[in-house]
């Protein structure tokens, strides 16, 4: 009788290392498939950017057509006169069409209303460069005041009728940044605008010719300050007297200011104005002097009525 030999099965063993290798394939496996199937759901965005707008997007996969929108420079306007106190310091005050003013032999007058043009911004920067609005508008300009024969013209676009109503105003799209130490800009418009089809403009604009600083002739142009005064409050009148000053009387006028700030990409820059009526009108008898005197001397003021608020 034959003895039988029980074999006990055999176990294949796997190696170590084979079982760390095998589990890195099975997670690459698994990344590349989670992987996969999230890009297939992904929807790239577009978005701005252009890190000097006002709405760059970082996070954007690729750039959007003509979706940038870049900073503004802005202008705050105060308007103020000059008071002096019990002590004799001067204090500055904000304006009030019924406030009466005193300038000098008891001549009582009231500022009703004043309008005028701001144009030709200008910021100096550190390095010395100039930096302007990028807004620009082609007009049709005649070539003098009686022709008929205009051709376009493409000029810088930043033209502000500053109002005592009013006192925030867009001057253009701003787009550099940096260091910055002056402020240039004209009081009025350059002489040469006198000619320009201003009824081809909207309404909105500044220089259209719905506008009532504009004379409505290309002989006399525009008017580049109007100031509506009671001459003479002692009388008890309420007459109310506009002087208007246009090219007639005066060239546009630069102001330069020093003004110290840094602009960063992306912002806008906003600039607080401060504009002196008691400076402006200074040495002014309105009961008493000629009116071409009285232009005469508030375009000699003219330089000195502003400066760069808080």
């Amino acid at each position: 009788m034959k003895e039988l030999i029980s074999i006990a099965p055999t176990h294949k063993v796997t190696p170590s290392h084979l079982v760390s290798k095998i589990n890195f394939l099975k997670l690459i496996t698994y990344h590349l498939s989670f992987i996969l199937i999230f890009s297939s759901c992904y929807t790239p965005t577009d978005g701005c950017l252009n890190i000097d707008a006002t709405n760059y997007n970082a996070s954007a996969d690729e750039a959007c057509d003509d979706c940038c929108n870049f900073p503004n420079l802005n202008l705050k306007i105060t308007h103020s006169i000059t008071t002096q106190g019990t002590f004799g310091q001067d204090s500055i005050v904000n304006h009030s069409a019924d406030s009466t003013f005193e300038n000098f032999a008891n001549n009582f007058f009231q500022i009703k209303g004043m309008e005028f043009y701001l144009s030709d911004f200008q910021l100096v920067m550190a390095d010395g460069s100039i930096a302007e609005v990028e807004d620009e508008m082609t007009f049709m300009i005649y070539e003098n005041a009686i022709s008929q024969t205009s051709k376009d013209t493409t000029i810088k676009d930043d033209f502000v009728l500053i109002k005592r109503s009013s006192f925030n105003y867009t001057v253009g799209e701003f787009r550099k940044p940096g260091t910055y130490i002056e402020l240039r800009f004209t009081v009025g418009i350059d002489e040469k605008l006198s000619s320009i089809d201003a009824d081809t403009l909207e309404s909105s604009h500044p220089l259209s010719s719905e506008n009532l600083m504009y004379f409505g002739t290309r002989d006399s142009g525009f008017v580049y300050q109007e100031f509506s005064i009671v001459k003479d409050t002692t009388t008890n009148s309420t007459e109310i007297k506009t002087y208007q000053i246009g090219k007639e009387t005066a060239n546009s006028i630069q102001i330069i200011l020093p003004l110290f700030g840094e602009l960063e990409p992306g912002f806008d820059v906003e600039i607080p104005l401060r504009v002196n009526y008691t400076t402006w009108l200074k040495g002014i008898n309105f009961a008493d002097d000629l009116d071409e005197t009285i232009k005469s001397i508030i375009v000699s003021n003219t330089p000195e009525a502003f400066e760069i608020g808080e």
